[in-house]
């Protein structure tokens, strides 16, 4: 099994899409709540985990994504595990995107395909 299989493609794509919407919700998550932060006099920042939540969901993408690509660092499976978990959390932040990429990525990840390339490049 020489070739990667079509679900690590895919997942890589689903990565880099997920990075770059994760990283336009921290942006917009961040500007809200300075802004409501500043017009309410503080109360507005009590949203402020939810940039948090974009941004390590977006650094963990680039890390998956990252990994996807070079495919010879132990412990990818693990990795791109914890990203997928990272975009099903990014529900709380209205991300419905990454939100369902990470269900797909969480499916793919449980293949006995997928499972049995990672373990033949002894990456798992």
């Amino acid at each position: 099994m020489n070739t990667m299989p079509a679900e690590l493609q895919t997942a890589k794509t689903f990565f880099l899409v997920s990075a770059i919407i994760n990283i336009l919700g921290f942006l917009g998550w961040g500007t809200s709540t300075v802004v409501g932060g500043i017009a309410s006099c503080g109360i507005g920042c009590l949203l402020g985990f939810l940039p948090v939540v974009n941004i390590i969901s977006s650094v963990m993408d680039f890390i998956a994504y990252n990994k996807l690509n070079t495919l010879n660092q132990k412990g990818t499976f693990s990795t791109v595990q914890t990203a997928a978990v990272f975009q099903i959390v990014t529900i709380i932040t209205g991300n419905i995107v990454s939100f369902i990429f990470g269900i797909i990525i969480m499916s793919y990840l449980n293949k006995d395909e997928v499972k049995n390339y990672l373990r033949d490049k002894e990456i798992f």
